[in-house]
């Protein structure tokens, strides 16, 4: 099985180490947005920022771990690849180590992520966004940047695409508002899975619902990016699944795998099912 991992994280690296041995091929999509710095520095300084990131991720999934383990020594190797762009710098460190698993940046080229906020207020950066005590009103990347031409290619030929588990605000959003990006996860043939949990330390997300997230989400990258999502808040995903199978939009109805399968699932309903649904709020006479 050809899986591709999209967004970033600890938790997402813990999971891709468990399914490791499991996999043909595996494959992970960076988000690598920074706040911005002043202009003659930012492209450099954000390069070093996603080799940091990206060497993390590698070193996570190589199986020598006396070589995982000598991360002050990647960094020296990663700052004298500087001269090549991310992509091409963690190509060259993923040999070094012995690692046959593909690593991308979601660019090699500097974008940050912007939000107008309810009161019109410009907010510039991820951490900057997450901070924010509500959902702004619009984000969007600074400038529109091309993904590597690998990055676009393993998404072709992945049986399964696994979104998180992340934070969606600073790892998965800025991703997935990429053209290429955007184009390639609608037109795969692969499942697409969304893994949620919990976000400690986000104020934006806090007390917040996966399903008003994932809604504010599809309204400011316009389209939906999941099929299915494993999630410990049950009753609220599967509301949100219910709703995303009802939906009469020619859009929907030919980018979301996940048409009629609420209807299936309730054909054959459990208790568990029937409780879920109770507290939902979901009428099944309908």
């Amino acid at each position: 099985m050809n899986v591709v991992f999209i967004g970033a994280g600890q938790q997402m690296l813990q999971i891709m180490k468990k399914l490791k041995p499991l996999c043909q091929t595996m494959s992970a999509i960076c988000a690598t947005p920074e706040a911005s710095f002043d202009i003659d520095n930012k492209c450099a300084l954000l390069s070093y920022a996603q080799l940091e990131t990206l060497q993390n991720m590698s070193l996570s999934l190589c199986s020598n771990k006396e070589r995982a383990e000598e991360r002050h020594t990647a960094n020296l190797e990663l700052l004298s690849l500087m001269c090549n762009t991310p992509s091409e710098a963690i190509s060259i460190y993923s040999k070094s180590i012995n690692s046959n698993s593909c690593i991308y940046p979601m660019s090699d080229y500097a974008t940050d992520l912007v939000a107008i906020t309810q009161c019109g207020s410009t907010v510039v950066g991820t951490k900057n966004i997450d901070a924010l005590a509500d959902f702004p009103h619009e984000v969007f990347l600074s400038k529109e940047v091309p993904s590597p031409s690998g990055a676009i290619e393993v998404i072709a030929k992945a049986d399964l695409l696994i979104f998180g588990p992340c934070n969606p605000v600073t790892d998965l959003l800025p991703l997935l508002l990429i053209p290429d990006i955007k184009n390639a996860v609608l037109e795969t043939s692969a499942s697409r899975l969304l893994i949620d949990t919990p976000i400690v330390g986000s104020l934006l997300l806090k007390g917040c619902s996966a399903s008003r997230y994932l809604e504010w989400m599809k309204s400011q990258i316009g389209y939906q990016f999941f099929d299915i999502a494993i999630s410990n808040q049950f009753t609220d995903i599967l509301s949100f699944h219910y709703r995303e199978s009802k939906s009469n939009s020619p859009k929907d109805i030919g980018t979301n795998n996940t048409l009629d399968m609420m209807d299936e699932l309730f054909k054959v309903p459990t208790i568990a099912t029937l409780n879920a649904v109770k507290q939902s709020g979901i009428n099944l006479a309908n």
